[in-house]
């Protein structure tokens, strides 16, 4: 009875904390998911064939709002329904349901990134195409009747859970709130946004950073205090308040809340992140290797940097990598870009290095005199 009922916990439903982490899968940004159709024509052929129509320009304007910063998007050209299906790749249907006149589905588009960034260059429109590493959600709230993090009843804590916040540039990851969790922050830590409480939690989930969002209820309506603590950069703070529509419950104003908070986070990494000019710089780096596996790994994760044009090997040796970047962007950028793809850029003794992160840190392994045929030390590039 004993291993029938250990085999029974084993095998169950995954664990709340399995289920936290799998809300961080990775972002496809030229698709957009579970788009709605529903049309009603004078035939179901009719509303099927608008439906369907409807539904790749409804998301292809998804796509756009996640890539492009809102007070872009008035200047994206004007584009006639042909036109959006020339950049569709491909699109499939679910919840497909149809009466005499009424279509009904959920379309999953996916559209041509190169048609997309062409249409968005020819504009002259920045973007950008960085996706964060996940956040992990630290929903602190404070009311008359006490302070609420991982205690129940935490309303707060429950709105983010529910929110179902479009997986766009910045992924959030939602706690399960067990004993890992308040070992790793509490609500004083939340409050002072300790940065070291917060890469404990983020490491719990292999995320890259928390987002500590306080909020506390005033007169005016719900403020918040958000912080985006992310491995390896500054943190970003900034204050909301949200005062809610007449007639709205407190808790539809912390939901709204949580859509308000969760916008202005992506909003501020599309700005930060966002692509001004067409050129590309390059900058020459050194990258220490202990052999030719850490060399392809650190290479595969440059491929993976959307600002990386191009990655050119100029000379190795047994401890070391010399290569030439050309990018888009800043070096601030691509420092950042880079970071979300667990790979380190900074200078040592006047030049470039780039490591693979181990836990959010670069190894910080230092580098000797070249052997005989390595090539001699880079000057760092601008």
């Amino acid at each position: 009875m004993v291993v029938g009922a250990l085999l029974a916990v084993l095998f169950a439903a995954p664990s709340a904390y399995a289920q936290a982490t799998a809300t961080a899968k990775p972002v496809d940004i030229f698709v957009a998911e579970g788009v709605p159709v529903d049309v009603t024509a004078a035939t179901v052929t009719d509303a099927r064939e608008r439906g369907l129509i409807q539904g790749r320009v409804t998301g292809l304007r998804r796509v756009l709002e996640r890539i492009v910063a809102r007070d872009d998007m008035a200047r994206v050209p004007q584009m006639n329904s042909t036109q959006v299906i020339d950049m569709v790749r491909d699109f499939s249907i679910a919840n497909e349901r149809t009466s005499a006149v009424r279509y009904l589905a959920e379309l999953t588009v996916r559209f041509d990134p190169a048609a997309v960034r062409n249409l968005l260059r020819r504009a002259g429109i920045p973007f950008t195409e960085t996706v964060s590493k996940p956040l992990v959600v630290v929903p602190l709230l404070r009311d008359d009747n006490g302070t609420y993090l991982w205690n129940e009843p935490n309303p707060w804590r429950s709105a983010w859970q529910r929110s179902g916040v479009d997986r766009g540039l910045v992924p959030f990851v939602f706690p399960v709130g067990d004993t890992g969790d308040a070992g790793a922050i509490n609500a004083d830590q939340t409050a002072a946004k300790d940065s070291a409480a917060a890469a404990a939690l983020a490491a719990r989930y292999d995320a890259g950073g928390a987002l500590l969002a306080s909020a506390r209820w005033t007169p005016e309506g719900l403020q918040m205090s958000i912080t985006e603590a992310r491995r390896g950069v500054p943190a970003f703070d900034f204050n909301l308040t949200y005062t809610g529509a007449p007639g709205q419950s407190r808790d539809e104003v912390l939901a709204s809340a949580v859509q308000a908070a969760a916008q202005a986070v992506e909003e501020n990494w599309r700005k930060r992140n966002r692509i001004t000019t067409t050129t590309t710089s390059q900058i020459t780096a050194l990258v220490p290797i202990t052999d030719l596996k850490e060399w392809t790994l650190v290479r595969n994760h440059l491929g993976d940097v959307p600002l990386v044009d191009q990655v050119n090997l100029q000379a190795m040796t047994r401890d070391r990598a010399q290569v030439t970047l050309s990018y888009m962007g800043d070096q601030s950028q691509l420092t950042l870009a880079m970071a979300q793809q667990d790979l380190g850029l900074a200078q040592q003794n006047g030049v470039w290095v780039i490591e693979l992160l181990r836990a959010g840190k670069a190894t910080g392994r230092t580098l000797g005199k070249p052997g005989p045929s390595a090539a001699p030390a880079p000057a760092p590039e601008k």
